[in-house]
C-alpha cells in the first residue's frame, strides 16, 4: 500500500510539473495535433489562431480552457462558418471556429433568433455574465462549417482584440521537426537593378546538407539594389502539414538585416500579408516569403529593412561594397527546432560590350569589353550558320585595344560574344554583319505586358535573333522610347515605361530593328494601360454595347493596371451566357490598399465572373445588386455573363449528425444542389417543415442544403418545403416528404 502510494505521489508531482506552466486547458481531450499554425499564409490574410486536428471528426468536444462567459456567437457561410466568443475572466477572448454545435441553451436561443430573424445567418453579442463558463465546460462542439475538412480552428486575442501565438507561452506542443527551407529568390528593387543579368526576380533551390542546414551552391551575380526571400515551412512531424515558422531571421556577412516574429497582430493588418509573399508556384514551395519590408507593412513584430545594394545608397538599407557576400537565413518553430539556409552573392558591376563587329569588307570579327569594377575579363566569341540552332567557337587574339577572330566566310553568319568577369557575372551579345536581306522575309515579334510599380515592363519575343537590341517605344500621342531595353535570351527582351511615358487608355508599343539576316522587325501591338492612383476613375469598352469603368479607392503611390482580352481558359457552363469576351486585370496587387471596383451598366441577372483554375468560372458579384459595381481584390481572367437559370435542387436524404448538445436529433435533412452559374446565395435560403418555418444552411464546400431537425419534433410524416436562389436573383421551390422516425 505504501509503495503504491509512493508512486502515485511520484506521478501526480510528475504531471503537475510538466503542465503548470500551462494556465490555461487545452481545448480539445486527446493528442496536440496541428495542421495549421499562427499567422501561417491564407489568400488574402494573415491566420489568427492554431488549427487543431479532429482526424476527420465532427462533433468532438470543445473545452472552456479557462473561466469565463461567452460574449459573441457568429453564424456565417464562409469565413469562421460558426464561431463561438469566449471572455476570460483574466482578460484574454477565445474563439472556437468552424464548429458544429453550442451547448443547449445557446442553441435554443439561436435557433429562436434565426427564426425571428428570418436569416440562417447572425451575430449576436452578449453581456458579460450571460452565458457562464466555467474551466473544463463544454462549451461547443467541433466541425468543419466554413470550410472544407474538419478540424477546431482556435484563436486567442489579447484584451485590444489583437490576436497572438497561443504557442508562444501558453501552450506546447510534441514537435522535433525542424522548419523546411527550399528555395531563395533575388528581387531587383530599382529600375536598372540586375538579377543573373535579369530585371525581374530570379529563383534557386538549396541543395539540403544534413536535416537542418541547406545551401546554394552557385554564387548569385546582383548589381543594383535587392532584397531577398526564400521558400520555407514547418512540419509539427505528424502528417505533412505546411505551416509557418516561429520566426526568421535572415543575415548578410553575420550582420542581421531582417527579422519576423509571428507574434501579434491587429485585425487592421491582416490584409498587409500582400506585402510578405511572392507567389511563384503553387503550395508552400511556391511562395517566396520576402526577407526585406516593403512599404505598407507595418506589423511590429518585423524589424530591420533587409535591403542590401552596390553603387547606389537606400533609405535604411545596407550599402556593401563589391565583392562576395554571404547571406544566412535561420528559421526555428515553437518548439526550438532550427534550420539554417546558407548561400553567397556577388555584389559588382556587371561587364561592358564596348565593340562587337563584323567587318564589311573582310572575314574578321572585332570585340572589346571591360569591367567597370576594374577586374579581369574572359571572352568567347561563338559563330553560326542556322540561326543559332549550333555554334562553333572562333579563336580570339589580342588586336591593339581589341580582340580578333576570324569568321567562316560562309554565307551570313550570326555571332555570339560572351563576356564574363573575375566575380563570375555573364552577358552576351548577338550581332551579324550589316546589310538587308533579299526577298520578302521579315522578322516577328510579339509583346506582353506587364504592371509595375511606377510603369510597365514589355516583355518582348522575336521569332529570329535579332543583330542588335531591338528600338522599343510607344507611338501616338506624346511618343516616348523605353526607359531602359534590356536583352534577356537569345530571342527574348524587357522593356521598362515609366508612368510618364503611359497614357490612360490604349497604349501602342512598336518593336523595329532588324535580325541576323538582314530582314526588318516592325511590329505593333496595342494594349489598354491605366496609372492607378488613389480616388482615380478610368472607363473603357470591350464591346460595342458594354462600357466599363474601374475605380481605384486606395493606392500606395501609382500602381499600372493592364487590361487585355484573352482566350477562355475553358468554355463556360452552359448556365451561362458570356456579355463581353473574356479579359485579364493585372496590378501590383501590394500597391493595392483596398480592391479597385468595375462597374457597368448591366441588368439584372449579369454577373462578373473571374476564372479559377481550381472551380472554373465563379460569379464574384452582380453589379445591378451591389450597388452598380463589383470589388475585385486580385489579379486575374474577368467575363461578365448572364445567368438566367435558377439552381435545381435533386432529392432530400436524411443524414446522421453528432447528439452534440442534444437539442437537435441525430440526423437531419440534406438536399443536393446543383447550380453551375452564378453560385447559390446562402441568404436566400429557407425550409418550412408542415408550413412552419425552420432554420436551414447553405454548405458551399458541400454543395447542400442542411435542415437540422428539433429533438422535440414528434415521429410520423412530415412535409418540406425549401426555397433556394443564385447570385443572378434565379429562385427554386421543391417539395418533398419524409418520416421521422
Amino acid at each position: 500500500m505504501i509503495g503504491r502510494i509512493i508512486i502515485t505521489g511520484f506521478s501526480l508531482l510528475f504531471i503537475f510539473s510538466s503542465t503548470r506552466a500551462e494556465i490555461y486547458l487545452w481545448p480539445l481531450h486527446g493528442e496536440r495535433r496541428l495542421s495549421s499554425s499562427f499567422s501561417e499564409y491564407r489568400e488574402g490574410h494573415y491566420h489568427a489562431g492554431i488549427d487543431i486536428r479532429t482526424f476527420g471528426s465532427v462533433g468532438k468536444p470543445c473545452l472552456a480552457i479557462g473561466a469565463g462567459s461567452v460574449v459573441r456567437i457568429k453564424i456565417a457561410p464562409t469565413g469562421y462558418g460558426k464561431a463561438l466568443y469566449l471572455g476570460l475572466d483574466d482578460g484574454p477572448v477565445v474563439v472556437y471556429a468552424h464548429i458544429y454545435g453550442f451547448s443547449r441553451d445557446i442553441d435554443s436561443l439561436l435557433y429562436d433568433h434565426r427564426i425571428g430573424g428570418r436569416s440562417p445567418w447572425c451575430d449576436i453579442t452578449f453581456p458579460e455574465g450571460r452565458f457562464m463558463r466555467s474551466v473544463g465546460d463544454t462549451i461547443c462542439y467541433s466541425g468543419q462549417s466554413g470550410t472544407i475538412a474538419p478540424h477546431l480552428h482556435f484563436e486567442i486575442r489579447d484584451s485590444g482584440e489583437r490576436p497572438f501565438d497561443p504557442l508562444e507561452s501558453l501552450y506546447s506542443v510534441p514537435d522535433e521537426s525542424p522548419p523546411i527551407i527550399s528555395g531563395v529568390t533575388a528581387v531587383p528593387l530599382s529600375v536598372g537593378s540586375l538579377a543573373e543579368g535579369a530585371l525581374s526576380p530570379i529563383y534557386r533551390l538549396f541543395r539540403a546538407s544534413g536535416e537542418r542546414l541547406y545551401v546554394l551552391d552557385d554564387t548569385l551575380q546582383l548589381d543594383g539594389i535587392f532584397g531577398f526571400g526564400v521558400s520555407l515551412w514547418d512540419e509539427q512531424g505528424f502528417g505533412r502539414y505546411r505551416m509557418a515558422p516561429k520566426y526568421v531571421d535572415f543575415s548578410v556577412d553575420g550582420q542581421v538585416l531582417y527579422s519576423i516574429r509571428n507574434n501579434k497582430f491587429s485585425y487592421t493588418q491582416s490584409k498587409e500579408i500582400r506585402f510578405e509573399y511572392d507567389i511563384e508556384g503553387e503550395g508552400a514551395a511556391g511562395r517566396y516569403v520576402l526577407l526585406y519590408r516593403k512599404k505598407g507593412l507595418t506589423r511590429s513584430d518585423r524589424e530591420g529593412s533587409g535591403v542590401v545594394s552596390v553603387g547606389e545608397a537606400f533609405p535604411g538599407g545596407c550599402s556593401l561594397e563589391a565583392g562576395i557576400h554571404r547571406g544566412e537565413v535561420l528559421a526555428g518553430d515553437a518548439s526550438g527546432n532550427e534550420s539554417r539556409a546558407v548561400f553567397h552573392f556577388a555584389l559588382h558591376s556587371y561587364p561592358v560590350i564596348t565593340t562587337a563587329r563584323k567587318l564589311a569588307a573582310a572575314a574578321e570579327v572585332v570585340v572589346a569589353s571591360h569591367d567597370p569594377d576594374g577586374g579581369e575579363v574572359e571572352s568567347a566569341l561563338y559563330e553560326s550558320l542556322d540561326d543559332g540552332s549550333s555554334w562553333r567557337r572562333i579563336a580570339l587574339e589580342p588586336f591593339g585595344q581589341f580582340w580578333r577572330g576570324m569568321s567562316s566566310g560562309d554565307g551570313n553568319p550570326l555571332f555570339k560574344y560572351v563576356v564574363s568577369d573575375d566575380e563570375g557575372a555573364k552577358i552576351e551579345s548577338f550581332f551579324c554583319e550589316p546589310g538587308k536581306g533579299t526577298g520578302g522575309g521579315q522578322a516577328f515579334a510579339g509583346c506582353v505586358p506587364e504592371p509595375a510599380y511606377e510603369g510597365v515592363v514589355l516583355h518582348v519575343t522575336t521569332d529570329r535573333i535579332l543583330s542588335s537590341v531591338p528600338a522599343i517605344e510607344r507611338v501616338g500621342g506624346d511618343p516616348a522610347g523605353a526607359s531602359i531595353v534590356r536583352r534577356t535570351g537569345a530571342r527574348e527582351f524587357k522593356a521598362f515605361f515609366g508612368g510618364e511615358h503611359i497614357e490612360d487608355g490604349l497604349n501602342i508599343f512598336r518593336v523595329s530593328g532588324h535580325d541576323h539576316r538582314g530582314f526588318p522587325l516592325r511590329s505593333c501591338s496595342a494594349f489598354r494601360i491605366f496609372l492607378l492612383g488613389s480616388g482615380k476613375r478610368v472607363g473603357f469598352d470591350l464591346s460595342d454595347s458594354l462600357h466599363f469603368e474601374l475605380r481605384s479607392p486606395s493606392i500606395i503611390g501609382r500602381a499600372a493596371c493592364v487590361v487585355r482580352e484573352v482566350t477562355a481558359p475553358e468554355p463556360f457552363p452552359a448556365e451561362l451566357k458570356p456579355l463581353s469576351p473574356p479579359y485579364s486585370i493585372e496590378f501590383p496587387r501590394d500597391r493595392i490598399n483596398r480592391p479597385l471596383y468595375l462597374s457597368c451598366d448591366s441588368s439584372r441577372g449579369t454577373g462578373l465572373f473571374r476564372f479559377n483554375e481550381k472551380g472554373g468560372w465563379k460569379c464574384i458579384g452582380v453589379p445591378s445588386m451591389e450597388g452598380g459595381s463589383v470589388g475585385i481584390d486580385r489579379e486575374g481572367i474577368y467575363a461578365l455573363c448572364v445567368d438566367g437559370i435558377p439552381p435545381r435542387i435533386e432529392h432530400v436524404a436524411l443524414e446522421s449528425r453528432p447528439v452534440g448538445s442534444g437539442f437537435f436529433k441525430p440526423f437531419e435533412a440534406c438536399l443536393p444542389v446543383v447550380e453551375n452559374g452564378s453560385g447559390v446565395d446562402p441568404y436566400s435560403v429557407k425550409a418550412y417543415l408542415d408550413g412552419v418555418e425552420v432554420v436551414c444552411e447553405w454548405d458551399g464546400y458541400r454543395e447542400y442544403l442542411r435542415v437540422p431537425i428539433l429533438s422535440s419534433r414528434p415521429v410520423g410524416l412530415v412535409s418540406l418545403k425549401v426555397e433556394v436562389g443564385d447570385l443572378a436573383g434565379n429562385s427554386t421551390v421543391e417539395s418533398f416528404s419524409f418520416v421521422i422516425e
